[in-house]
């Protein structure tokens, strides 16, 4: 991992260096571009006759939008705020155990994840959070200056601008629906394309293969894509049933394997976390039923298993009635749309939840107290980002 790292910042130090001696060769700022220390913005008007028609077309109803976003973000940025708190807590006082609360989401590092997917998957994340941002602007009758991109150190991002002023200068509630409206969307967009998934995907029974462990006893031996039907003839129905079978296991236990191929029979070997638990050396992946992705705290679980390698939508498990290259953009829009749209809910500026918790202080005391406020929960928030990440370097 510190390799990756290390690679990632030789390559954003190319980057930049190289966009310097661009811009100082062409001028760049004559075609809408600004370039400042870390950051890249382009701007353009295009884009906002399209955003004003939207938002004209029915103000009332972008109202309502931005209400109910600003306040299920309040839940949500709560919510957030106690986990990364909860799991830096664990990350400090139990460092062997801790898994990164925060972690980068890139190709190479995250499994699964290819370059075409996560520029379709971040594509999708900025158009809708922004547009939404500016539909909501333009139906409470607020400016919209330009649209654009923009490139944060390695962070890319898209922007609707608006008149900096107007907005600061308008009430509490016209800023709360604006600055909720973004991740708002981004999590209805996620759950769109998850039940888009559900519609497309038909569960397989059973539990299969899908890794296995170099100098393990399965190596070899299970194949991906196996069916495992039973271990000394307990049936092997759900992921479940696998790991509680080998919750019980010692290491040096012989046990016997039925798959839809053939009989094996396999001594265990040392689970790598735990000397006295007896370990196969694979991954295994069950299908999960429709109903279960009803529950919101389920389909997050969902997300942070897809971040870390582990997938729920896998082709062993589900059949698919369309192809599984369009299956996988679909997953990768619904977890970052998901998990970037809740990780823009945490109280920091410039966050939007830093700007909704900034202006719910406002409302019981001043602008100048709201702001002292909300800029020192940032830097808490920014040192609990910082231990939730320490996992990953381990």
């Amino acid at each position: 991992m510190l390799e990756w790292v290390l690679v990632a910042l030789a390559l954003l130090a190319l980057f930049w260096a190289s966009l310097v001696l661009v811009n100082r060769r062409y001028h760049l700022e004559k075609h809408g571009f600004t370039i400042t220390p870390g950051m890249l913005m382009w701007r353009t008007k295009r884009g906002l006759r399209f955003i004003d028609r939207v938002a004209k077309s029915s103000k009332r109803g972008w109202r309502t939008f931005g209400t109910v976003g600003a306040a299920i973000g309040i839940f949500l940025m709560a919510f957030i705020l106690f986990n990364v708190a909860f799991n830096a807590a664990i990350t400090l006082t139990q460092p062997t155990q801790a898994l990164p609360g925060v972690r980068f989401v890139l190709p190479g590092i995250v499994p699964g994840l290819t370059i075409f997917g996560w520029l379709v998957g971040i594509a999708s994340v900025l158009f809708v959070h922004e547009f939404a941002h500016g539909f909501v602007l333009r139906a409470q009758g607020l400016e919209t200056k330009s649209v654009g991109g923009m490139v944060l150190v390695a962070i890319p991002g898209a922007f609707v601008e608006p008149d900096e002023k107007q907005l600061k200068k308008a009430s509490i509630l016209k800023r709360l629906r604006v600055f909720g409206a973004g991740s708002f969307a981004n999590i209805l967009f996620a759950f769109l394309c998850l039940g888009i998934l559900l519609l497309l995907l038909v569960p397989k029974p059973g539990i299969y293969v899908y890794v296995i462990a170099e100098n393990y006893p399965a190596e070899n031996v299970l194949g991906p894509g196996m069916r495992i039907l039973e271990i000394d003839n307990v049936p092997m129905n759900t992921y479940e049933d696998f790991q509680s079978f080998m919750d019980n296991t010692h290491p040096g236990d012989n046990i016997q394997i039925s798959t839809d191929n053939e009989n094996f029979r396999i001594e265990l070997a040392e689970h790598p976390d735990n000397e006295n638990k007896g370990y196969i050396g694979v991954g295994t992946v069950s299908a999960r039923s429709h109903s279960e992705f009803a529950n919101p705290l389920f389909d997050m679980g969902v997300m942070m298993l897809e971040l870390t390698g582990r997938p729920v939508f896998h082709s062993y498990v589900y059949d698919a009635y369309a192809p599984w290259g369009l299956i996988d953009l679909i997953k990768w829009m619904f977890v970052l749309n998901l998990g970037i749209g809740m990780f823009n809910l945490l109280p920091m500026v410039p966050l939007d939840g830093g700007y909704i918790f900034q202006g719910m202080v406002e409302r019981a005391s001043s602008k100048r107290t709201a702001r002292r406020v909300s800029h020192a929960l940032s830097i808490i928030v920014l040192a609990l980002l910082i231990v939730n990440f320490m996992p990953m370097l381990a």
